[in-house]
């Protein structure tokens, strides 16, 4: 799931996905395609040069479209509706996300209410204080986190899944059977809370700071959706 570990550890045989951290068969209900990893790792079996490091050539399988190319199923569009007015996420990080989640709350709470649990609160800070710290952060790295009993880069992270979780429960809520792949999609890719996370990311990775440029390769934005940090960067 991660070549660098490969890289380092050389196995002899390694065969390259490019799927979320645990699914190394890709999404879940697709037999057809989990039969073609498989494949291509028991392939490796009849090479004898090594160590063998060979990748996965394609991503999971896309939501399904139409016959006029639309993609069918899930959704979860965040309407503004009228007379309010969507706030610039470069201008005003944090009013923008609150915006979102204000937006979100109520199938977050719908979410919670179906299923009686929630794995928001991993950070055991206020989720409030947890989005300040993340946009305060984009500005400055060195902003005092809330913990002061954790390393600043765990608290980083730990805010980032809080965020995570939020959404992808209020996504969870809505009508329709998301796939994760069409939640990461539209997390990272669709919402405010996806730009601030790469807002984030690019600070981390200009922290001058180790660990922090460690984080930004893919523990903030995952090996998924790291063509998002290269269309930021050449916006």
């Amino acid at each position: 799931m991660v070549r660098q570990h490969s890289e380092k550890i050389r196995p002899p045989r390694a065969l390259v996905c490019p799927f979320e951290l645990g699914r190394p068969f890709g999404s879940p209900n697709e037999p057809e395609f989990q039969k073609r990893v498989l494949v291509e790792v028991l392939k490796l079996l009849e090479r004898t040069d090594g160590p063998i490091l060979d990748e996965f050539p394609d991503g999971p399988p896309g939501p399904a479209t139409n016959d006029d190319g639309d993609i069918e199923g899930w959704s979860c569009p965040v309407n503004f509706g009228d007379g309010k007015k969507d706030i610039n996420v470069d201008d005003d990080p944090l009013g923008a996300l609150n915006q979102e989640i204000d937006l979100m709350q109520s199938w977050y709470d719908l979410f919670v209410e179906k299923n009686g649990k929630t794995t928001l609160g991993i950070s055991e800070v206020e989720f409030d204080v947890c989005v300040t710290y993340l946009a305060n952060f984009i500005s400055d790295t060195d902003t005092p986190p809330p913990r002061t009993d954790i390393p600043r880069h765990q608290m980083v992270k730990l805010a980032t899944d809080d965020l995570k979780a939020f959404y992808f429960e209020a996504g969870l809520a809505r009508p329709g059977n998301a796939t994760d792949k069409e939640l990461a999609d539209w997390y990272y890719g669709d919402t405010i809370a996806g730009r601030v996370l790469l807002k984030v990311n690019e600070a981390c990775a200009n922290s001058g700071d180790k660990v922090l440029i460690g984080m930004s390769d893919r523990r903030i934005i995952p090996i998924h959706q790291q063509h998002l940090k290269q269309q930021s960067q050449s916006a």
